[in-house]
């Protein structure tokens, strides 16, 4: 008689672009566990569930309407009956949660704060050379080596997964995300409002995005755009699913480090990301139309913070606050779009 070793949770990350990257690895433990006639939950933040709508996950879910209750939290996983849990978070909480939802092995990264919770702890360093895709796909007990599977995604409705991409008028569409979590990450306001204005004037129909609190942000974009052409702000009106109609509908993302960049991304849209801080060897977008623009050769580059931690004169520049993010022009991404949009045959 075999000791059954009972159902399965993974506690997917709690932010929009982690989740994409571990799609991969949620898809890999589904098929193992379904191979074995297992159940399996996936156990996430109520907010990012239409990305599972979007995906080909048919695991159950776990939905977490305030992800630090650790209490409500364990409780679900309980009623489960689950004994195997798979953290794909670093936090302390989501490792208490494991733990109080009864689950008898408890798989994760290591941390000092919390390996006394896990029953299998994982040491991070060795990943942390590794796209975060192979980091996802170690912790569910996948291929962590060679090249990351890259995320997919279809778009509601997009029944036959072309996207419905391009007008009637054959005029590019394009979208722009201005805004970032991060200060570190954003780049300039003004560029952002100098690329709308030039790509409009150019005959690109041209859609500023953002979520709530980046209204007066995407506005100021749209209205430096405006007087050159089609240009339109859609900024705080777009939910997780509008925002990625409107991604699976355009031709092009010029975005900073955000979310919305893997979304895109995975939704098959073409991306010029425009990187600062991150590392890219970990969290770059994944995909077959991607363009990074940024000043990897700052010896300052990566430093993976949401704030710059620099003063005092550049490298380059007479100031060093956020240099990564202002020594790229306007000039490299403009023909980082033009470039990518003639190969993926909409600048045509």
């Amino acid at each position: 008689m075999t000791d059954d070793p009972g159902a399965l949770v993974i506690r997917a990350p709690n932010h929009l672009g982690e989740l994409i990257l571990a799609l991969p690895a949620l898809e890999y433990a589904e098929s193992i566990e379904a191979a074995a006639g297992r159940r399996m939950f996936v156990q996430l933040v109520a907010g990012l569930d239409p990305i599972l709508d979007m995906s080909s996950l048919r695991a159950e879910r776990l939905l977490l309407d305030r992800r630090r209750d650790v209490w409500a939290g364990g409780r679900q996983i309980r009623r489960t009956g689950a004994r195997r849990g798979v953290l794909l978070t670093p936090s302390q909480s989501s490792a208490l949660m494991f733990c109080l939802g009864g689950l008898r092995a408890r798989r994760g990264t290591a941390a000092p704060a919390r390996n006394w919770l896990l029953t299998d702890s994982v040491p991070r360093a060795p990943l942390l050379a590794r796209h975060r895709v192979l980091e996802f796909m170690a912790l569910a007990g996948g291929e962590g080596e060679g090249d990351p599977p890259v995320p997919t995604l279809a778009a509601p409705g997009d029944a036959d997964g072309d996207g419905g991409r391009g007008g009637g008028d054959n005029a590019p569409q394009v979208a722009l995300f201005p805004g970032a979590n991060g200060e570190s990450r954003r780049w300039p306001a003004g560029r952002f409002s100098a690329l709308a204005a030039r790509l409009a004037a150019a005959g690109c129909r041209v859609r500023v995005l953002g979520g709530p609190g980046e209204e007066s942000l995407t506005a100021a974009v749209a209205a430096a755009g405006a007087p050159h052409g089609d240009c339109q702000d859609l900024g705080g009106r777009t939910n997780l699913v509008g925002l990625a109609t409107e991604l699976d509908g355009s031709d092009l993302l010029v975005t900073n480090d955000t979310g919305p960049m893997h979304l895109a991304a995975a939704l098959g849209t073409p991306v010029v990301a425009l990187e600062g801080p991150a590392d890219v060897r970990q969290t770059r977008p994944l995909g077959s139309s991607i363009r990074l623009v940024g000043r990897f050769d700052l010896p300052c580059v990566p430093c993976v913070k949401n704030s710059c931690p620099r003063s005092g004169a550049g490298t380059e520049l007479p100031e060093a606050r956020n240099e990564c993010m202002w020594l790229i022009s306007v000039d490299e991404v403009e023909q980082a779009v033009m470039e990518l949009l003639e190969e993926d045959g909409s600048g045509e």
